[in-house]
């Protein structure tokens, strides 16, 4: 190789090298092998975080149609909240649940969460004697305005009396306010504000979708505490009725013995064959009924829970929760007064009846009893009432849903960072590829002007000839690839990535023809030979599946002339990079046949094929080059091709005089 030419390819090199290690902004480092690998770490950060996540319960914004939503307050100094627990107890924990719709209006999309809260408790309700358990502020201003619950530790405080002060931080019109959906005071596993007396500074009644008395009502805007297991069965349904008096009809779990009762919660069914119907067969007009004794009869004495005259509405996805606080009980009966309408019949259906003391479901596995049941259904089942599961997924206690649905929030946040910090550093391995693909063009026309002059000084005597030839092949298609390519990488547009690698794979393998075919060092006919089938293989088998290249005869083992070979390789260019980008072939097959006197070339096809007579068929260059340069080669050429029934090529080229 010429000493001009090695010190231009080195240069062409450094160009590259020296633009990949550039700086893509001022004063920030950005190492590429570094970067690489903070990206597979974010990316196996991101996948362990996402697998996690789908095992912890998910708190999803549910349709309220009990539209019990909470309490609306209004700005005060401070504004406040006071709960009788109706007996002393010391909470481990106090939750404030945020006010939530289903479809919130456009500039009011969660709600109007406290932006401060603090929280007392007293045996009295004497304001002195409060003493505080814990507080919160927001942390910036509107900050806190969407978060889905607040949970507040607290100081191990004893007292009946629960007193909640809020700050308000949401302004609508003239006025300030504040909601909150839900107060939730956790002591030994149970929720003691269920049911408590609520008493409250001045906010905006309108019932039933904002009271005072919805703060304990055991309505969340999530719905129920659900996990993640899937359910096998939907619940208890009765038996199918023609009329809506057919009742009373009832179900009933027996607990095997006396307990002292904390919650009975009914949970609405919801089965997979109506997953669009929620609250399914949930009666509207319904009682609650406890039995310390197996087998007598229920009377108005041993009464939970009645429905008023106005009927219950449709708790939904939501669970009822009833307080039973002071009650005892070995069977809990729950009996429908009125059915529920499924189309032109009546029903009555509940997902799982829980029965808590202690802290624990002791309803849990026991047997149960009922008036009727509808027969022939497999997915309903009267033990499915007592398995822990609604009709969609299992349910948990207070704990367990606390601690799973908070820490999928975590992830939510941590996910979302991880997201946005990878997306900056993809945008940025982005930009960085777009600037080398530049580079890397200006490399490859330094690379061509080298060959060129190399050309220049080691054939003077054919010169002109051959850089008319070399300037059609830089122009035609070295040139048009680097056109193409510049185009693309100006754009900025990473989904053009794939056109430019692709680019940039065939102007590779141009360049490795040039590069070869120029270089005095190239061989013989059998280098070419190899170059051929080389070159076939490169471009057919990224588009064609099945590529069969085969050889018969023996080349010349002598050198070809520059023009002829020339020719030939690029006739077989134009021919195969034809195939692969428009016959649609999957299957093809070449055949180079040497004998003493002429070469043959064949390529077959059974891809799509043209009607070159046709009137719609559009002709291109690629046809013209073809015969053009069979005309060069003083070659005889064959092109058949029908639709639908493939392409055959056939160059019967006689070899070069002395060869």
């Amino acid at each position: 190789m010429d000493a001009s030419l090695s010190v231009q390819i080195r240069l062409a090199g450094s160009v590259l090298c020296l633009s990949a290690c550039v700086e893509p902004t001022q004063g920030e480092s950005w190492h590429p092998v570094a970067s690489a690998r903070e990206v597979g770490r974010l990316q196996r950060q991101i996948t362990e975080q996402e697998t996690e996540r789908l095992t912890l319960p998910e708190a999803r914004t549910v349709a309220q149609s009990h539209q019990r939503m909470g309490f609306h307050g209004r700005a005060a100094e401070p504004a406040w909240i006071m709960l009788d627990l109706g007996r002393r107890v010391t909470p481990e924990e106090v939750v404030l649940f945020s006010a939530r719709v289903a479809d919130p209006a456009p500039d009011d999309p969660v709600g109007g969460f406290p932006s401060g809260v603090r929280v007392l408790i007293s045996d009295t309700t004497d304001p002195a004697e409060f003493r505080a358990m814990a507080q919160w502020k927001e942390e910036t201003p509107g900050s806190g305005g969407d978060l889905p619950w607040l949970r507040l530790k607290t100081q191990g405080l004893a007292g009946r009396f629960l007193r909640v002060e809020l700050q308000s931080g949401h302004v609508r019109g003239r006025s300030s306010f504040f909601t909150l959906g839900e107060i939730v005071v956790i002591e030994d596993g149970m929720n003691r504000a269920l049911g408590a007396v609520v008493t409250a500074s001045p906010g905006i009644d309108n019932a039933p979708r904002w009271m005072e008395s919805n703060l304990t009502d055991g309505f969340l805007w999530c719905g129920n505490l659900h996990g993640t297991a899937r359910a096998s069965s939907n619940g208890f349904h009765s038996r199918i009725e023609s009329h809506v008096d057919a009742v009373p009809k009832w179900v009933e779990v027996d607990l095997g013995q006396v307990f002292a009762l904390d919650e009975v919660r009914l949970v609405p069914a919801r089965p997979a064959d109506f997953a669009d119907v929620t609250g399914f067969g949930f009666p509207p007009s319904f009682r609650v009924l406890l039995d310390p004794d197996e087998g007598a009869l229920f009377d108005s004495e041993r009464l939970l829970f009645k429905t008023s005259p106005e009927g219950f509405p449709n708790p939904g996805d939501a669970a009822v929760c009833l307080s039973a606080t002071g009650r005892t009980a070995r069977r809990v009966r729950v009996q429908a007064d009125q059915l529920w309408q499924r189309s032109s019949d009546y029903i009555f259906a509940l997902a799982e009846l829980q029965v808590f003391s202690g802290g624990r479901n002791v309803a849990l596995g026991k047997p149960v009893q009922y008036s009727d049941v509808v027969e022939m259904a497999a997915s309903w089942q009267p033990m499915a009432l007592v398995v822990g599961f609604a009709s969609q997924r299992e349910l948990l206690s207070w704990q367990d849903w606390l601690a799973g649905a908070s820490r999928r929030l975590e992830l939510d946040h941590a996910l979302a960072v991880s997201r946005l910090k990878l997306g900056q550093m993809e945008a940025r391995a982005h930009k960085d590829l777009l600037r080398s693909v530049l580079v890397l063009v200006m490399g490859l026309m330094v690379l061509a002007a080298a060959i060129f002059y190399r050309l220049h000084r080691r054939q003077r005597q054919v010169r002109q000839k051959m850089r008319e030839s070399i300037a059609r092949d830089l122009h035609d298609e070295i040139g048009s690839h680097l056109s193409h390519l510049a185009l693309l990488a100006e754009s900025g547009d990473h989904a053009k990535l794939p056109a430019i690698a692709s680019g940039a794979r065939e102007l590779q393998f141009a360049m490795r023809d040039l590069v070869w075919l120029l270089d005095p060092g190239n061989g013989d006919a059998r280098d070419f030979s190899s170059r051929l089938r080389s070159t076939c293989n490169q471009l057919l088998t990224a588009a064609i599946p099945e590529v069969v290249i085969e050889s018969k005869g023996s080349p010349p083992a002598k050198q070809l002339p520059l023009d002829w070979t020339r020719e030939v390789l690029l006739f077989t260019r134009e021919a195969v990079t034809n195939a692969a980008r428009h016959s649609r072939a999957n299957e093809a097959k070449l055949l180079f046949d040497w004998t003493t006197t002429d070469f043959i070339w064949e390529l077959r096809d059974n891809g799509q094929g043209f009607e070159e007579l046709a009137q719609d068929f559009q002709r291109g260059a690629g046809l013209r080059n073809l015969r053009h340069r069979a005309t060069q080669l003083k070659a005889k050429l064959m092109i058949e091709s029908h639709s639908g029934r493939g392409t055959w090529i056939r160059l019967h080229c006689p070899l070069p005089q002395g060869t």
